[in-house]
């Protein structure tokens, strides 16, 4: 049997979600929050040499190891796309990696002429429809260095050892396509993620990511309206021309308000997503209404153990 555990750092909370997998069964065991201190969504890369936050967080998590006895378990973690900068940009890829690479660098200079070469870089191939066949959109997620020698500290200080380093939204995407993988294939899907300070909007046609966008925002009195706002333009834009069937909810700034608002608008289904969807259920999940009410807030955390269990 191979233990995963799915860590997210969002907002001011630690979610965990556990996973175990036997003869391709998968089966939820755990999924906690706990609140903390320290705001996540604060740039991470100045505090990487606070012994003191270090020493908390690190302390959390190794006394959730310590009271689930989690010895031989593999650990991922999601972290917010409020510590990476992303942006998509059209680029010719006949020319190989090596030249891609490079187009990607040459732009990031531009907006950090001074520390380009300081960022993890990754990227996600939009599928859009380019008039050059050898071009595509990219998103480019560019990650500090510095931020994720935070994440790795923490583990370290723990003995902890961490498998891979996930961002928040394309975690959860990857718990909707294994959870929702029938409505992943059938419909236009637009998933947003409702976070302390930021929206980030996901849009899934014919199984492919077509587009991604975030949104800032503080105590507006008017959040609702801003988001329907948000969806209309995005609808209106040509990438958006199938329309969107289902929007799906996750994250940990979801309120009622809010989703009934988005379902009186009409702009599409409205569904909040369940990660733990398609997976075996513990009986401390059957048992917990409160859980069960709020798993949508477990999402990244469920999504980042998945990857350890190598389902995509």
């Amino acid at each position: 049997m191979l233990n995963s555990l799915g860590i997210n750092f969002s907002g001011d909370s630690i979610f965990f979600t556990e996973l175990s997998s036997e003869a391709g069964i998968i089966k939820l065991e755990n999924a906690e929050e706990l609140k903390t201190d320290f705001s996540f969504e604060e740039e991470l890369y100045k505090h990487k040499s606070n012994t003191r936050e270090l020493t908390n967080i690190s302390g959390e998590i190794q006394n959730y190891l310590n009271r689930r006895n989690l010895q031989n378990v593999h650990i991922s973690a999601a972290m917010g796309t409020s510590q990476a900068f992303l942006i998509t940009l059209p680029v010719d890829f006949s020319g190989g990696k090596q030249a891609l690479n490079s187009k990607i660098y040459w732009e990031l200079s531009n907006y950090f002429p001074d520390n380009y070469n300081d960022f993890i870089i990754n990227t996600y191939r939009m599928n859009s429809i380019l008039p050059c066949k050898d071009s595509d959109e990219f998103l480019i997620i560019a990650v500090p260095k510095n931020s994720l020698e935070f994440i790795k500290r923490v583990f370290g200080i723990c003995h902890a050892e961490l498998k891979l380093v996930d961002i928040d939204h394309f975690a959860a995407e990857n718990a909707f396509r294994i959870n929702y993988s029938e409505q992943a294939g059938d419909k236009n899907i637009l998933l947003i993620g409702l976070k302390k300070g930021r929206v980030d909007y996901g849009f899934i046609s014919d199984k492919k990511y077509k587009f991604y966008g975030t949104s800032k925002y503080s105590s507006d009195p008017e959040f609702n309206l801003s988001i329907i706002r948000k969806i209309n333009s995005l609808l209106a834009s040509p990438k958006f021309q199938k329309g969107v069937d289902v929007i799906y909810l996750y994250g940990n700034e979801i309120s009622l308000d809010t989703v009934e608002s988005l379902r009186k608008s009409g702009l599409a289904e409205v569904e909040i997503m369940n990660p733990f969807e398609s997976i075996n259920a513990s009986d401390k999940f059957l048992k917990d209404e409160d859980l069960r009410k709020n798993s949508y807030r477990f999402a990244a955390s469920c999504g980042a153990a998945l990857r350890n269990l190598a389902v995509n």
